[in-house]
């Protein structure tokens, strides 16, 4: 018995993917005879024994990102009232000091774990479709998953590195490089007029010439970010809760995706109009 428990099932545990050796062993027929076939079949063992598997990581922080990107969507809609959209950001940078402590803490230290851990299953499951072990879901959604984080961390790095004071910005105060004289003051983004530097950093990006071909690519480039973040979110919810055991049964794991990809719909419907705002308008 103590033999069989160290090469788990192929299908995997909750947490899924390649903490699972993947071997099937084949019983000698003197074997048979030291199987109890009346105690129930375990099939959820894991290579990870009493660690936490780095999926669950890969959950909790995924929910952590899931939420501010919601907010952030939600903030982003008011772009098609300026007025509005400068008051909600002046309210955030209201924070003061207590800002870069929340960025640090719910944004990029999640984030920074999470592309670590997504690019470990990346690196091991590749982008191939119908890989052997993932936790739920058809093999169609695991490899969207993989493709859309991909398109994320292309996106984020973009976005990030143009928009935020700890992109080239900070670049340009470590270097001094003179290619990068725009980023001298800080991010595209300027709190305090922020429609207009974001309109100019999205829709603008290139050239302020109004249907520049570069600035319709970035704002496509922008569109396929946000679609590829709302598929991200409502598949890895769906996925996330299973891991962390908020769903054990077939049927609640069917209910929620049915419920998160209501929400991704919604958030989709939310996300269009932020990025008209920006890009087009």
């Amino acid at each position: 018995m103590n033999e069989l428990k160290k090469n788990p099932s192929r299908n995997g545990c909750q947490c899924g993917g390649h903490c699972h050796s993947g071997q099937t062993r084949t019983l000698a027929p003197h074997d048979l005879l030291t199987v109890d076939f009346s105690a129930a079949k375990k099939t959820h063992d894991c290579a990870y024994g009493g660690h936490t598997c780095p999926r669950r990581y890969l959950a909790m922080t995924g929910f952590i990102l899931g939420t501010f990107l919601t907010l952030h969507l939600a903030v982003n809609v008011l772009g098609l009232w300026p007025a509005r959209f400068q008051a909600a950001v002046d309210r955030i940078h209201g924070l003061g000091s207590v800002l870069p402590v929340l960025e640090m803490g719910l944004i990029f230290i999640p984030l920074t774990i999470h592309v670590a851990l997504g690019l470990r299953t990346l690196y091991l499951e590749k982008l191939r479709l119908g890989v052997e072990k993932h936790h739920h879901g058809s093999d169609l959604r695991y490899w969207l998953q993989r493709v859309t984080a991909v398109i994320l961390l292309a996106f984020l790095a973009f976005h990030i590195a143009v928009m935020h004071r700890w992109g080239l910005h900070l670049v340009f105060r470590l270097t001094h490089w003179p290619a990068l004289d725009r980023y001298a003051a800080g991010g595209l983004f300027e709190p305090s007029r922020a429609f207009a530097s974001a309109r100019d950093g999205l829709g603008n990006f290139w050239s302020a010439a109004a249907g520049h071909p570069a600035n319709l690519l970035i704002a496509q480039f922008y569109l396929l970010g946000i679609a590829a973040a709302v598929y991200h979110l409502a598949n890895g919810a769906a996925t996330g809760a299973g891991v962390l055991g908020l769903t054990t049964t077939t049927a609640a794991q069917q209910r929620l995706w049915r419920i998160c990809r209501v929400a991704a719909l919604a958030l989709l419907l939310a996300g269009l109009p932020a990025w008209y705002a920006f890009a087009l308008k």
